[in-house]
């Protein structure tokens, strides 16, 4: 099992300690959409405990990886009936967490990530009828059918899209399943920083390496590494020295079930069998989990599937 080669590829290192020896956790390939046969490496920093992709996939490649059936640019059209109901009971308990965190009922709301505009579109029907909403996507088609649904986008990459008029204006930022995509996850909240007013909101949900399934299919197969999309992967260590460091103070940290990371685990362990690869599941849920509104906070080595952590950008000085 050699690099990547199909795909042009770049080098990455630890965003914490860029010199610090790392260790090889595991290999996998793209079980999901199988855009290429290339197989990449999962690496963890032996100093932080941060999982990596490197060699990973380059710019040129983003095309390649995000085919024109991504799940995210079209969730409305293939979202089970029965599961969309059941999420947006749960994204309904989370608008209610978001309106107690938020204390203004006019304040702007971005979807950094929106997609088709599911959850833009969950805000204004259970939100506070005054919330400005707004996304951020850089999917053509998808930033089209968000804009058709009423919702200012602004359609591009985070990590380049100019966003200079739109400093200082939020009140809440929602990161769901996106930081750990971006090539510079520093870089991406510092922009996102900006977008921000003193004291607004920032959410962030992302994969959480410290969870039971990633413990046992963390040779490759685990759902959460979402091989070769996923460029950074963080426990809620690490994931909160990220956002302390750029600015914001962490005023909550929840952990997420994600039955769906379980069942792309078991497909990809599946996938990758000559044998067994029949018995792979043809339609797979959802990638990402539902947001949870309720429970406790999580504590360390908690079965998370995945970490929740809402953030505060403390006022200047």
């Amino acid at each position: 099992m050699g690099s990547p080669a199909t795909l042009p590829v770049e080098d990455a290192a630890c965003l914490f300690c860029p010199t610090a020896p790392w260790a090889e956790i595991g290999r996998g390939r793209d079980y999901e959409y199988d855009t290429v046969p290339d197989l990449f490496t999962l690496r963890r920093c032996t100093g932080c405990g941060l999982v990596f992709v490197a060699p990973r996939p380059g710019p040129a490649a983003m095309r390649v990886i995000y085919p024109s059936n991504y799940y995210a640019y079209r969730e409305e059209e293939i979202e089970r009936p029965l599961l969309k109901r059941f999420r947006d009971r749960i994204e309904g308990g989370k608008v209610r967490r978001y309106r107690r965190l938020v204390a203004d009922d006019t304040a702007a709301v971005v979807d950094v990530g929106c997609g088709d505009g599911r959850l833009l579109d969950i805000l204004r029907r259970l939100g506070p009828s005054g919330w400005r909403l707004a996304g951020i996507e850089v999917a053509d088609a998808a930033a089209r059918r968000a804009a058709e649904r009423g919702f200012e986008v602004r359609t591009g990459d985070l990590e380049t899209l100019d966003l200079t008029r739109w400093n200082g204006r939020f009140g809440l930022a929602l990161v769901h399943q996106v930081i750990e995509h971006t090539r510079d996850p520093r870089d991406a909240v510092r922009r996102i920083a900006r977008l921000l007013r003193s004291g607004g909101v920032l959410s962030v949900e992302t994969p959480d390496t410290r969870g039971w399934d990633a413990r046992i299919f963390r040779r490759g197969y685990w759902g959460g590494y979402h091989i070769p999309r996923h460029f950074y992967l963080f426990d809620a260590s690490t994931l909160s020295r990220l956002l302390v460091e750029q600015g914001f103070e962490v005023v909550s940290v929840r952990s997420i079930l994600s039955p769906a990371f379980w069942v792309y685990s078991v497909h990809n362990a599946l996938a990758d069998s000559p044998r067994l690869r029949r018995l792979a599941p043809s339609r797979l849920p959802h990638p990402h989990p539902p947001r949870r509104a309720g429970g406790r906070d999580s504590l360390p080595g908690c079965s998370t599937a995945a970490t929740s952590i809402g953030t505060r950008r403390r006022h200047p000085g």
